[in-house]
């Protein structure tokens, strides 16, 4: 090879050379783009006169600047990030109708409480009774507000899942389509294919945990989650949405792979996706059930006392509020073979808890499974179904029974006890003179006693069998210093030698109250509980049910209606707050590791021009070699033709 053919390798190298580093300049600016260097190599020498001479040089392959493993953190971070961001974001919108004044159950349940007492002073009062009410169907108009709001925002993260999961098929079939041409690229790398294809990863770690595997063609396998694969190579396994086995309104994830259809919701992880379920399994679900189970112990507790008063017509009270005992939801599942019907109840408020529970059962036997921790109760053991069946057992204050058929192996059932609860939360009554109170019986004391025994307001602590005993007129009637009988109607009446204690008194009980004695009544005084006929304006069932604003009616007996919702309040708080700082730190890392992927890949304008003036000088090299080369010869063709 001539010196000119060896001048214009070094032409063509550098005019290559100078091509790259303008591309690299024209992408400074543009996202995801890998800085590339035209890697040159010599060309292969030439034996003559038993030496090897140079045939100039090549452009042996054009390479960009990328280091997998600092992608990949940036790929990690940014996944963790946008969960957290997503998580934070997300919670911060429950947080702010649960906490606003114009939203918040709390200032409403106060208004309640603080209107049965105002009424309590004066029951007789119409327009007393009627703001009473009027606080009562504030509570229950605050309440539907807001799980209207909180079901509005379960709707909409339905959709962004379902929209989030649609994004992710796309791109994992846009991933698989360049996987296809860099395989078809041969041995030199694609290099602007290979990072238009990082690109489509890095927006897939957007909305889910990524995991990529590099293949020997050039191609690489996609995996999301926790190992659920999108991408094999040229071929895509998309993710689909679909109706949930208990319940069609929430969707359910599937993976579309090859061996068929599985679900694999609780198996994603990372990216909005991965924020949205965790904001919906950890918050979302958890405060709708918790209102539901603060105002299943609203309404039950204020029922009960209901019942145990007066109403203006002289009646015994009825239900104040819609009976919330049945509010359970049982689901059946769509995969259920067998005929088997379950029946869930709440028998005890204290015990309730914000989870759903899941009943099974397999070859082993029945389970019950608490899905917020995955505690599982055997169900067996406690006697579920019975025999014959249909036995009752109790699980987190809710009765489970087998109601008819049968549970085939493999069939199940998803039980909420209270997350449609505050839906079906509404007032019982419309009428403000069936506010029931008065305490339904009252007491006195004889005209003609002698001695100095007294009888206090009977306290009401139950409805006897049958109700009316309640109201059946009760004699207490001393027949020494130290004793006296009770006569009338009703469980354990009537007794006779009851002993008394003048100094310490003694309080006795029958049909559902007590009364206290107290002094030293004179052998013949009599004592009277009867029916309270026309409430006297009596306001001590108002005052009862105001007592439930402080008692501990849930949580294990631990809690009130409204230091539960403070607990609601504080556990939403937190979690937003956590999540919020949480994803300011993951910022900071995924800002790192995009310096660190600069760093690496990014193009540096400065060194691009260096490079420019470093090439333009060989270019001018090379040129000037083709120009002396071509002297020479010609040189040499005019002193051959003299």
């Amino acid at each position: 090879m001539s010196a000119i053919d060896i001048g214009v390798s070094g032409l063509l190298a550098f005019q290559r050379s100078l091509d790259v580093t303008a591309h690299n300049i024209s992408n400074v600016a543009t996202d995801g783009y890998s800085r590339q260097r035209a890697e040159m190599a010599p060309a292969a020498a030439q034996f003559l006169s038993e030496n090897y001479y140079g045939n100039g040089v090549q452009v042996a392959t054009v390479r960009r600047s990328y280091d997998r493993f600092v992608t990949a953190e940036m790929w990690g971070q940014t996944s963790a990030q946008r969960s957290l961001q997503t998580y934070a974001d997300m919670t911060q919108r429950v947080s702010q109708p649960l906490a606003d004044a114009s939203s918040s159950m709390q200032g409403a349940l106060s208004d309640y409480y603080a209107a049965l007492r105002a009424v309590a002073a004066s029951p007789q009062d119409a327009s007393a009774r009627q703001v009473a009410l009027a606080n009562m169907q504030m509570l229950s108009t605050r309440v539907h507000t807001l799980d209207s709001s909180l079901a509005s925002l379960d709707q909409e993260v339905n959709g962004r899942i379902a929209a989030t999961v649609s994004q992710i098929s796309a791109l994992a079939t846009q991933i698989a389509d360049v996987n296809a041409r860099i395989a078809a690229a041969g041995t030199a790398p694609p290099n602007d294919l290979l990072d238009s294809r990082d690109r489509m990863i890095g927006e897939l770690a957007t909305k889910t945990a990524v995991q990529v595997v590099a293949q020997p063609d050039g191609t690489v396998n996609v995996l999301v989650g926790t190992g659920q694969s999108v991408v094999t190579g040229t071929q895509a396994f998309t993710l689909v949405t679909g109706a949930n086995l208990y319940d069609p309104s929430r969707p359910e994830i599937y993976h579309a792979g090859s061996s068929g259809s599985a679900a694999v919701t609780e198996q994603l992880t990372g990216g909005e996706l991965g924020g949205l379920l965790d904001f919906r399994r950890q918050v979302l679900d958890p405060a709708r059930a918790s209102i539901g189970r603060i105002v299943t112990g609203v309404a039950i507790a204020g029922n009960a006392q209901h019942r145990l008063g007066l109403d203006a017509y002289g009646e015994l009270g009825g239900d104040l509020w819609a009976d919330l005992s049945g509010a359970p939801q049982v689901l059946r599942s769509g995969a259920n073979t067998g005929d088997g019907v379950v029946n869930a109840t709440i028998s005890d408020v204290a015990g309730l808890s914000d989870s759903r529970y899941r009943l099974a059962r397999d070859a082993g036997g029945y389970t019950l499974t608490r899905l917020n921790d995955g505690t599982v109760v055997d169900l067996d053991a406690l006697g579920f179904p019975g025999i014959p069946p249909g036995t009752p057992v109790e699980v987190d204050g809710v009765t489970l029974s087998l109601a008819s058929g049968a549970m085939a192996v493999g069939d199940s059932f998803l039980i909420d006890p209270t997350g449609d609860a505050a839906r079906q939360f509404r007032l019982a009554i419309t009428d403000p003179a069936r506010l029931a109170l008065a305490g339904p019986v009252r007491s006195a004391a004889g005209n003609g006693n002698t001695g100095t025994g007294l009888i206090g307001a009977p306290t009401t602590l139950s409805l006897p069998t049958p109700p009316g005993d309640l109201l059946g007129p009760v004699t207490i009637t001393f027949t020494s210093p130290t004793t006296f009988n009770v006569t009338g109607s009703g469980a354990g009446l009537p007794a006779t030698g009851v002993a008394y204690d003048p100094v310490a008194g003694a309080t006795i009980a029958f049909n559902g109250w007590s009364v206290r004695l107290d002094g030293k009544p004179a052998p013949g005084d009599v004592f009277t509980v009867a029916h309270n006929v026309g409430g006297s304006g009596d306001g001590r069932n108002a005052q009862a049910l105001a007592g439930q604003e402080s008692k501990q009616i849930l949580e294990g007996g631990r809690a009130s209606a409204l230091n539960s919702y403070a607990g609601l309040l504080a556990r939403v708080g937190s979690a937003g707050q956590q999540a919020r700082i949480g994803a300011d730190a993951r910022q900071a890392l995924v800002d790192q590791a995009r310096s660190a992927r600069e760093a690496v890949s990014g193009v540096n304008l400065d060194e691009e021009a260096a490079n420019l003036v470093q090439l333009q000088q060989a270019y001018q090299a090379a040129s000037q070699v083709i120009a002396i080369s071509q002297t020479l010869f010609a040189s040499l063709i005019n002193a051959v033709a003299n």
